[in-house]
This record gives C-alpha cells, structure tokens and sequence, in this order.
C-alpha cells in the first residue's frame, strides 16, 4: 500500500536527518557531505522495499484468512464485509494524504512555469560549455538552471565575474539534477519535516561546493564575502534554481573561514549501517514455516504465496453467490452467525482435512461444509518457489435482514 510505504520511507528520512545533524552537517568535505545526503535519500526509498522473511514460532493452529468474510443472506446475496464498512481513519488518511500530493505536484509545476516564463524575457548571450546567460532587467536575484545563468543587469555590470563562476560551478556539479530528485521526494513526502529538512541541508551543501569554487579561482575571499553581504537580500523566486544568495549567509560564510575537517571524520558517515540494519528488521516479514502436521506430511499456516481461487477473490465471491444457500428451517428459527471452515490446500490445489474450526449450529456448520466440498481446485500456495500445502480459513457470516454480523438468535 502506497500509504504505508511513504510512511516508512518518511521514518527512514528522520533517522537518516537525525544522524546528518549531528555527525556530519559541520563538516567541510562538502563533495562528500553531498553523496552522502543523496545516498541516504535514495536508501530512505529503498530501505521498504527490502522484505527480510524472518522465522517466527509456530501459530496456533488457526490458520490463515486470506478471504474477507463472506455475508450470506436468506436469499443467497453474497457480498464482503469489507465492501459494506463505512469509511474509516486509514480511508480519510489516504485521501488527505493524496490532496496534498496534488497541491504539491501543482506547486512543482507552477514553479517550473514561472522559471521557464522569466528566462524568455531579457537578453540572451552564449557562455563556454552550451550555457545560455539570460540578462534580464529589474531586481531579480541570480540563480542558474541546468545549463542557464539568470542574472540582472546591474549584477551582470558590476560582479559578473564571481556571480558566473559561482552559477557555472552548480552548472558543472550537476546541482539541477539533485534539486529535481528532492523535488520528486517532498512531493511524496510533503508531510514530513525531515524530507524538506534535508533539501535544505542539501541546497545548502550545494552553495558551499560552489563558494569553494568560486576561491579556488583566485577570487579574493573577504571582497567576495561582502558581496555575499551585499547580496544577501531578497527571497528565492523558483523552488527548482540554484540561488546565488539561498542559503544562510552566516553558514557559508563560516565554512569559508574554518579548519578542514579531518578525513576520518567521514567515518562518522558508518554510523548509518545500524539504522540500516534496524530499518530492516523493523520492515521485516515474520513467518511462520509451519504450524501442524497432518501424518507426515508438514502444512504450512503462512507462505510467500498463498493459495488462490482460480479468478482471484471476486470469482470466488461470485461462486459462493451461486452456491451459498440459507437453510430455510436456520432462517424460519432466526438462526445467524459466523461459521469460519479449516481446510488444507495441498500442493496440487485439491481441497482436504475438511472441519468447523468456528461453529453456529448444525445447519449453518453444515451448509458451510457442504460448499467448501463444491469448490474447484486452487492454485497451490508456495514457499521457496515451490508448491506446498497451506491451512486455509474461510468465514462465511449467515445474516438475516436486520440481524447483527456474529451473533446468534434462537
């Protein structure tokens, strides 16, 4: 389910922000520190998708319910409780979960709009490296854009030379294409803090490789540093562009001034394996191998792959709507109830080992029995590739008009 994976990956996302904070956002190896926040991301993405199957002790012999339970009126009308609940916390849930999906893919959208809309305005001129330099009029901060600079006019007259080395760096580093992988997370993970946290901490990782650069061109570091001062005004217009003046001013400024970390600090960055490893587990798939053995023969309670009618759920649905029939004198005495049939499927789909593991009266028991013997043969269940026999449990509800679902009137 959709929900429940975002949710995991969201959990994932703060752990791997919480261990970012603290071991590694003070950090200089910025090349480093930036691998290591897309790393981590993409892991967060992955992590659920990763099913370790764990053995876990036997269950009791109740088997399995692969089925929804199946209502069955007087008149032989077979429908799925699941069908007729009202909506729930989980419905509501999902339902807020993709509004926001919308309005955040609406958001996306009209910011790449807006980008494209502005860099046909102004002038064009052609940079070294397929770069487009659009020089437009007005107060229009410096950002670049995959392989466009944006730039106003009186920047372009007065720091051209530091603002294009520092938006040629993001160009070069690729930062365009980590700003659109953290676009398509926080439009999934719109709700969490800790996705929109570590875009920050990315972005802003991005403006450091790119002052790095900008010094290691010759640009004299304090001069450059005022015009970051200079500059430091303004709000950021596009979600999708590299800013020249984004980030915390004081941050960058800082990491322009301190000592190099020391390389073994990336070791910090091994602190992940255990939250790796506690990811796992947590989204691990506890299995029963087997829970009885009928003879000598060992019959599963959960498998990888579990016994199926021929058709899916709904054909088996519309067999019992066919076959299913009210015993008249249960119905004339007001007699209902939830009568749950145990059955072994085996490994060639055939059905056995037949009995009443819940039981509402004679009759009920009895009709119950009576179309569990009328079913066609499965599809096997399997586990490790290979077919298996599996304890299989289906509950029918006997329901009068008006009766309540699991009880029983006399």
């Amino acid at each position: 389910m959709l929900l429940i994976y975002q949710i995991k990956v969201g959990l994932c996302l703060i752990a791997f922000y919480l261990l970012w904070k603290l071991l590694l956002s003070r950090e200089t190896f910025h090349r480093f520190n930036r691998v290591a926040l897309l790393a981590t991301m993409a892991l967060a993405l992955v992590l659920p998708w990763i099913r370790l199957t764990l053995d876990a002790p036997a269950a009791v012999a109740g088997g399995i319910i692969v089925l929804d339970d199946i209502i069955v009126g007087p008149a032989s009308d077979v429908q799925t409780q699941q069908g007729a609940q009202p909506w729930n916390a989980l419905n509501v849930a999902t339902v807020v979960y993709f509004v926001g999906v919308v309005m955040a893919l609406a958001w996306l959208l009209h910011s790449q709009w807006s980008l494209h809309r502005l860099m046909k305005t102004g002038r064009k001129e052609s940079l070294p490296g397929g770069i487009t330099l659009h020089v437009l009029p007005g107060d229009i901060s410096p950002f670049s854009y995959f392989k466009h600079i944006v730039i106003n006019e009186q920047d372009y007259r007065d720091n051209a030379r530091e603002i294009l080395i520092h938006e040629q760096a993001h160009i070069g580093l690729r930062h365009s294409w980590d700003v659109l992988f953290m676009g398509l997370v926080t439009l999934f993970q719109w709700w969490n803090p800790a996705a929109w946290l570590m875009c920050h901490e990315l972005r802003q990782v991005h403006e450091y490789e790119a002052d790095e650069a900008v010094l290691k061109e010759g640009v004299d570091a304090k001069q450059y540093q005022l015009l970051l001062i200079r500059k430091s005004v303004g709000d950021q217009l596009f979600s999708m562009a590299n800013s020249f003046n984004y980030q915390s001013l004081k941050k960058r400024i800082r990491m322009m001034t301190i000592n190099k970390s020391s390389r073994w600090n990336k070791l910090r960055a091994l602190a992940v394996v255990p939250v790796v490893a506690l990811a796992l587990l947590a989204f691990a798939n506890p299995q029963t191998k087997t829970a009885s053995t009928e003879g000598n023969k060992k019959v599963y309670e959960t498998v990888e792959q579990l016994p199926e009618f021929p058709g899916g759920q709904e054909a088996m649905i519309a067999f019992l709507s066919q076959n299913v029939h009210y015993p008249e004198s249960a119905a004339k005495n007001n007699i209902e109830g939830r009568v749950i049939v145990r059955f072994i499927v085996d490994e060639t789909g055939e059905i056995g080992n037949i009995s009443i593991a819940r039981s509402v009266n004679e009759e009920l028991d009895a009709e119950a029995i009576r179309v569990v013997k009328s079913l066609p043969k499965f599809i096997p269940g399997r586990q490790d590739g290979k077919p298996v026999p599996v304890w299989y449990n289906l509950p029918l509800i006997f329901k009068l008009q008006g009766g309540d679902d699991g009880s029983k009137k006399k």
